[in-house]
């Protein structure tokens, strides 16, 4: 090969191998800037899912007001201690540093962080000083996030009216539950950068959406009133070696409840009684006795069959179709007035008195009372109570039902009943939520529900002066007689069913006692129930109560005295 064919192929190799680099060159350059214009979006869009993090915000749970204004049940502002084992590189070197920050012991937290999950919970509540200090540690994989506890300033006092919140602060019982949609808010959430090692990073906060906090609920409580009938009842469930006990007060004018109680005894004889599971004045119903006799005396005065002055001839036992009815006492059979047989309480008479009525009759003024419907109270696992149709009783019924058997009832549908007598025959619906409360704090009140006449204001106050004798001397209660303070009421003592065969438990009773005070301008109603008491008699176990509690509560509400005693 000649030299300058030589030179010829080199040239050749040299423009092939600068094609090449500028070929590749131009590939790298397109690359880049593709990369760099037309593709930027979609890597940033990656780049930023790998650093951005969804936090939720709790909303902060609305409180729960007594008729103050004071907090019942409120939620504090706390922090939960989250981990995320598969940010862990290192579960031993980090649980040592956490332990003695949370108090648990490393090996526990070990295991924690060594599980194959992306979230473990290592400590629900701790204050801010912990919080803060789990944060220096700037531990990878482990996370504080906002949470808040609930509890109530007061303590049990108002167990188990407020209920109860689980685990995520959402409400299970009572009118937590209730009233939860209203307390609960609406959780926000912020969008945070997150470095690869799982710390926040500073000004990482780059969406917000603020949570909206719930309402609060404005109850008709009175906190002082409550704290004196819970002591009360608690006293003489205790001594009288009862299994519970229920006391509720309404204000008679509006149908508010001022307090409600409801008690076990303490689980080892001689304890203290506790709150019960549930508000039985509002959710257990019971064969209530005598303090049903209202219902038929108002229906037979209403309807002009008797006067307080009826005389009926009332012996002390009475057999309807087999079956054995008698009076509390022995006597022999006697001339007893109207107002003399709801005084001393006579069976026999009440049921001479339910014949004129007939079995239609007793059934409808027993509803009309609203007894066997709903309360209207927003609370949950309210009953309406348990009345058989007329056209399903017996020929016993006639004989059972006015005399309080038969039929199931709470305690606050006989406390409304006689609030009915004491505002003059209208019926007051039950209130106990006033409204709700907004984040100002301004209280948005609810509609008052509509009064509704029961009985005429001439029936009302027949029936009031034909229960004034029950506590008297020779009444079944003079142990309800308030000093300083006309009142009136009525006894009831009655058997408990058993739950798996006819008939009645043996040796267990209810006693009741239900009222008014003052008797001509009544401005408490009252009912006080204990159960498997040791004296069965609602004028020995629940009169005393009713009493004492009607006492505190009227000298505290300024209600002038009425009598010199």
């Amino acid at each position: 090969m000649s030299g300058r064919d030589v030179q010829t192929s080199f040239a050749r190799r040299r423009v092939a191998t600068v094609a090449v680099i500028v070929a590749v060159f131009v590939v790298f350059v397109g690359r880049l800037l593709f990369v760099q214009v037309f593709d930027a979006g979609t890597l940033s869009a990656a780049s930023n899912a790998e650093l951005d993090q969804t936090v939720t915000l709790p909303a902060g749970r609305g409180a729960i007001y007594d008729r103050n204004g004071q907090p019942i049940a409120i939620s504090a502002p706390e922090t939960e201690i989250i981990a995320d084992p598969l940010q862990i590189a290192h579960p031993a070197r980090e649980a040592g540093a956490l332990a003695p920050l949370l108090g648990q012991p490393a090996t526990t937290l070990a295991g924690q962080l060594g599980e194959h999950t992306g979230y473990v919970l290592l400590a629900r509540y701790v204050g801010s000083r912990t919080a803060a200090a789990v944060s220096a540690l700037r531990l990878a994989g482990i996370t504080e996030s906002p949470t808040s506890e609930r509890f109530s300033p007061a303590g049990e006092l108002f167990q188990p009216l407020v209920g109860s919140v689980n685990a995520e602060g959402a409400g299970i019982s009572g009118l937590e539950y209730e009233y939860n949609r209203t307390l609960e808010g609406h959780p926000g959430t912020e969008v945070v950068k997150i470095a690869p090692g799982g710390v926040t990073l500073p000004g990482g906060v780059v969406k917000d959406n603020p949570a909206k906090r719930g309402k609060g609920i404005e109850l008709t409580i009175d906190p002082a009133l409550q704290l004196y009938v819970r002591n009360t009842l608690a006293a003489e469930v205790q001594t009288s070696h009862a299994t519970q006990g229920i006391a509720l007060m309404l204000d008679s004018h509006t149908g508010a409840i001022l307090a409600m109680v409801s008690l076990v005894a303490g689980s080892t004889p001689g304890a203290a009684p506790v709150p019960a599971p549930s508000e039985l004045a509002l959710t257990q119903v019971y064969e209530p006795g005598s303090v049903m006799k209202l219902t038929t005396f108002s229906g037979a005065l209403t309807e002009g069959l008797i006067t307080p002055t009826t005389v009926e001839s009332v012996p002390d036992q009475l057999i309807i179709d087999g079956s054995l009815f008698h009076d509390a006492w022995t006597h022999p059979t006697e001339p007893m007035t109207a107002t003399q047989i709801i005084d001393q309480s006579s069976n026999i008479g009440t049921i001479k008195i339910a014949e004129r009525l007939g079995d239609a009759g007793v059934e409808q003024w027993i509803k009309n009372f609203g007894f066997d419907a709903p309360t209207g109270l927003h609370y949950p696992g309210t009953s309406p109570g348990i009345l058989n149709p007329v056209s399903h009783w017996s020929p016993t019924a006639i004989g059972s039902t006015p005399i309080g058997q038969d039929e199931a009832v709470s305690a606050l549908q006989l406390a409304d009943a006689y609030n009915a007598i004491a505002n003059g025959g209208m019926f007051l619906p039950p209130r106990l939520v006033e409204g709700t409360v907004g984040p100002n704090g301004h209280l948005h009140r609810f509609p008052a529900p509509a009064p509704r006449r029961v009985v005429s204001t001439q029936v009302a106050a027949t029936i009031t002066r034909m229960l004034t004798g029950v506590v008297s001397a020779n009444g079944t209660a003079p142990l309800a007689a308030i000093p300083g303070y006309s009142a009136v009421g009525k006894t009831g003592t009655s058997q408990v069913p058993r739950t798996n065969a006819p008939g009645y438990i043996p040796g267990d009773y209810f006693g009741s006692f239900v009222g008014f005070a003052p008797t001509q301008h009544p401005a408490i109603t009252a009912i006080v129930v204990l159960k498997h008491a040791k004296q069965i008699y609602g004028g020995s176990v629940a009169a005393p109560v009713f009493s004492k509690i009607m006492a505190y509560a009227l000298k505290t509400l300024g209600i002038p005295p009425t009598t010199a005693g």
